[in-house]
C-alpha cells in the first residue's frame, strides 16, 4: 500500500484534471474547428469559426474588452493590495490577525451580492449620484452604468484578497536581514523600499497580477451586471453563442481564444520569470 501512494496521490488529482478540464477543453477546441448550419454542427472541418470573430466588430471589441477589463482589474488590485498586504504584514498590532480577516472579508459574501451591491452604488439613483447631487457637485446624475469602468471596479473589490493573500506570501518570504543591511549601508527607507523590498517582491506582484487577470478575464456574472448587453466581454459573449444563438461552433471557437490568451500570457510569463531567476 505504501509502495501505491505516491501514484495514488499524483493519479487522482492528474484524473480529475483529465476529466473536467483536459477533455472539455479538447471538446471545445474540437467544436470551433467544426461547421454548423441551422444551428447544427456538420461534422466539417472550417476555419470560418475563427475567420467570423475576427472579421466583426462586435466580436473583435469584446475579445478587446476583455484584454482591457482584464489588465485594468489586474493592475488596479496590485495597486490596492501591495500597501495592505505589506502594513498587515509589517504590522505589530495585537489586532493582526483581526485585520487579516478583515481584508478578506469580500470573500464570504456571493459574488452576485456583491457586484449587486456596486450597482445600487453606481446606478442614476445610487448613494454616489445622491451625495454628488446632496452636496451640489452635479445637476444631472452621472451615467455610470453600463460601462467597462464598472465592471472592473467590480472585479477589482472581488478580486482583491487574492491579490491580498499573494503579496502577503511574498513579503513574509522576504528576509528582514536584507533591508536592514540596505539601512546600515546609508539607504533610507525610501531607498531600501525601491531598491530591495520591491525587486524583490515582485515574483508576488506578477503572481497576483496574473491571478486577477486571469480570473477578470473570463469573469461572466460581474461584466453581465454591470456592464450589459452594451458592454459585452468574452464570458458574456460565450453564453449568448451558446444559449440564446445557439451557434456551439462559433461560441466554442471565442472560448478557445479566450483559453488560449490566458494560457499563453501565463507561460510566457512563466517563460520570463524562469529567464530572470536563472544564474
Amino acid at each position: 500500500m505504501s509502495r501505491l501512494l505516491p501514484y495514488l496521490l499524483v493519479g487522482v488529482p492528474a484524473a480529475f484534471l483529465l476529466a473536467f478540464f483536459v477533455i472539455p477543453s479538447a471538446v471545445l477546441l474540437s467544436m470551433s474547428l467544426v461547421r454548423s448550419e441551422d444551428t447544427v454542427p456538420t461534422g466539417e472541418f472550417t476555419l470560418d469559426n475563427y475567420a467570423t470573430l475576427f472579421s466583426h466588430r462586435l466580436y473583435l471589441m469584446a475579445i478587446l474588452r476583455s484584454f482591457i477589463v482584464g489588465i485594468s482589474s489586474g493592475g488596479l488590485v496590485v495597486l490596492l493590495a501591495y500597501p495592505l498586504a505589506y502594513f498587515l504584514v509589517r504590522t505589530t498590532s495585537r489586532w493582526k490577525n483581526w485585520l487579516i480577516a478583515a481584508s478578506l472579508v469580500p470573500l464570504l459574501a456571493s459574488v452576485i451580492v456583491r457586484t449587486y451591491g456596486w450597482w445600487v452604488v453606481l446606478s442614476r439613483e445610487g448613494a454616489v449620484n445622491t451625495a454628488l447631487r446632496g452636496l451640489g457637485v452635479i445637476d444631472q446624475p452621472l451615467i455610470m452604468l453600463p460601462s467597462s469602468g464598472a465592471i472592473v471596479i467590480g472585479l477589482a473589490h472581488a478580486l482583491l484578497p487574492y491579490g491580498v493573500l499573494t503579496i502577503m506570501a511574498s513579503l513574509n518570504a522576504l528576509n528582514p536581514a536584507l533591508e536592514q543591511a540596505a539601512m546600515s549601508l546609508g539607504a533610507g527607507r525610501t531607498r531600501t523600499f525601491l531598491s530591495v523590498t520591491l525587486p524583490l517582491t515582485a515574483p508576488g506582484i506578477a503572481g497576483g497580477f496574473l491571478l486577477t487577470f486571469a480570473i477578470a478575464m473570463s469573469a461572466y456574472a460581474t461584466p453581465a451586471i454591470l456592464g450589459g448587453p452594451t458592454t459585452e466581454v468574452m464570458a458574456t459573449m460565450i453564453r449568448r453563442f451558446m444559449l440564446e444563438l445557439l451557434d456551439w461552433s462559433v461560441g466554442s471557437a471565442m472560448g478557445a481564444v479566450l483559453l488560449a490568451s490566458v494560457m499563453v500570457l501565463l507561460l510566457l510569463t512563466g517563460a520570463l520569470g524562469a529567464r530572470r531567476t536563472a544564474p
